[in-house]
């Protein structure tokens, strides 16, 4: 029912609205400054829909959401356009911090699409609203966000770097299950560079937040952060410390709670799985483990771990000889071209 309910906001608010997607920021930007009404219930029910499209984000692909979501914005835009600028309007200012949310989630879905101008203009609009309102959690969501780019592309010290200024600027008080996502993504970057000490501190600290947070009653964008994903952070930063057979225990028991609507997350463990067999030579099991993720990740379109499941792809060419090999070769390359955007 939870699920049928969330794909049904998507419809309830005009998710195949026409509008000019490349404007939205713009909108938004202008309305900050810029002076109808609005009411307890409009912005109640704005912060209600930004929340619902945070959590539809684990179970929509990232074109079909980002209609209905730039909609919303554009209406939560409208709405604060015709309020004047005041300091001590409640409303106006949780308006501004859902068009912050918003913004930070639209830059996802557009990275996520591989629009990183689009994302990049998102993340600052976010960054502005954040400081009209003075809310630097939404600040640190953006560069956490913006640390997944780097990622994929395997320059881990530019996505700990980000990493550290988003953790710098947020209270672990106010926030604590932010904290506990940044600290296991920092924990995950320090792994991947080798640097062990780091990645077990980060990972402490982690721990630390994760076990007094909430996600549920948090921020917005911190409502995925359930027991699995934080597990899935876990399994990647023991692989990378060299920690396989823990990574792979735990992958095990992840994988057997996953329930469906989880299946990004079943995409990005599987991916961390498949990797952790190839540090260990065993290249069968990194083949079949990352043919299970790419079957995922085309039911998903989460083409953002694309190049996860690239660099994979490129560490078992060597073994192409190998039948195994060759097959999860052949179907990363049809993957590949089915997520392509095409030519224009």
């Amino acid at each position: 029912m939870k699920r049928r309910d969330m794909l049904a906001l998507v419809a309830s608010i005009g998710a195949g609205a026409a509008i000019a997607q490349s404007e939205v920021w713009e909108r938004i930007a202008y309305a900050l400054t810029k002076p109808t009404g609005m009411d307890e219930a409009m912005v109640r029910a704005i912060e209600a829909r930004t929340a619902g499209f945070h959590q539809l984000e684990e179970l929509v692909p990232a074109p079909a959401l980002y209609k209905g979501l730039t909609a919303h914005m554009r209406e939560a835009g409208n709405l604060l356009n015709g309020v004047a600028p005041d300091p001590k309007n409640e409303l106006r200012e949780r308006l501004i911090v859902t068009l912050g949310e918003s913004s930070v989630l639209a830059g996802w879905l557009a990275s996520d699409m591989g629009d990183t101008t689009t994302a990049r203009n998102f993340y600052e609009t976010a960054e502005r609203a954040a400081k009209e309102v003075n809310d630097s959690a939404i600040i640190a969501c953006a560069l956490a966000y913006r640390s997944y780019i780097p990622t994929t592309k395997g320059a881990h010290g530019r996505a700990r770097s980000l990493l550290s200024a988003a953790l710098d600027v947020t209270s672990s008080s106010s926030t604590p299950a932010t904290v506990a996502w940044l600290s296991a993504r920092h924990a995950e970057e320090s792994a991947a560079l080798g640097d062990k000490a780091q990645a077990l501190k980060s990972w402490g600290k982690a721990e630390e937040a994760f076990g007094i947070a909430d996600p549920d009653e948090d921020r917005v964008w911190t409502r995925f952060m359930d027991q699995n994903r934080f597990d899935s952070c876990h399994i990647s930063t023991l692989a990378n410390i060299n920690r396989l057979d823990d990574a792979q225990e735990l992958a095990s028991t992840v994988l057997a709670r996953l329930e469906q609507p989880d299946r990004k997350k079943a995409v990005i463990i599987l991916e961390d799985i498949a990797c952790a067999h190839l540090t260990k030579g065993s290249v069968i099991e990194a083949s079949r483990v990352g043919r299970q993720g790419l079957s995922l990740l085309r039911e998903t379109g989460f083409t953002m771990w694309l190049p996860k499941f690239e660099a994979l792809a490129v560490g078992l060419k060597r073994w192409d000889r190998n039948e195994r090999v060759r097959t999860y070769l052949e179907d990363f390359s049809v993957t590949k071209r089915q997520l392509s955007p095409s030519p224009r």
